[in-house]
């Protein structure tokens, strides 16, 4: 097993009513857990989880997660 950190930011938080920003959310995954499988476990779409940076680096859903990784998922960004 393998444990990271999430923090949400945007309209996510609001899927967790008890979120605290400032410690975010441990989560236990098993080895080898992608992007992916984290959005899955955390009852999010990929439509709402369009950014996942990891240890400061943008990532794809594909992207294997490991141990004790700070992964920060925002929504989509667009402007204009």
């Amino acid at each position: 097993m393998i444990r990271v950190n999430v923090k949400l930011f945007a309209a996510l938080r609001n899927h967790f009513p008890d979120y605290d920003p400032n410690k975010g959310i441990d989560v236990e995954m098993n080895e080898g857990s992608t992007s992916e499988d984290l959005i899955r476990m955390l009852h999010l779409s990929q439509n709402e989880a369009g950014v996942i940076i990891v240890n400061g680096n943008s990532k794809r859903i594909t992207d294997r997660i490991n141990d004790r990784d700070q992964v920060n998922i925002f929504t989509p960004i667009s402007g204009g």
